[in-house]
């Protein structure tokens, strides 16, 4: 596991939980090129949408990833990214 949850209390929470102003992390790289990456521990989130044509031509993909201080768990010591992020 990259950035496994901690226990809180009786929950898990993601990592960074100082608060700052966001990004508190460096990220690089893309999903689709599989090496997305990021500095800090703080919980990210990403998705990749594509859509087939735009206006009859080839669309590229479009990520978008978001970022959570302290994201709260049921349980501690799962993933606290999804997918999961390479940390550097």
């Amino acid at each position: 596991m990259a950035n496994p949850t901690t226990a809180a209390g009786d929950n898990g929470v993601a990592k960074a939980t100082t608060p700052g102003d966001l990004p508190l992390a460096v990220v690089t790289g893309t999903l689709a090129g599989a090496d997305f990456s990021a500095t800090e521990t703080t919980a990210l989130r990403h998705s990749v949408a594509k859509t087939q044509k735009g206006y009859g031509s080839a669309v590229a993909v479009s990520e978008v990833y978001s970022e959570t201080q302290g994201l709260r768990y049921a349980y501690s010591g799962v993933e606290a990214d999804s997918p999961a992020v390479t940390r550097t």
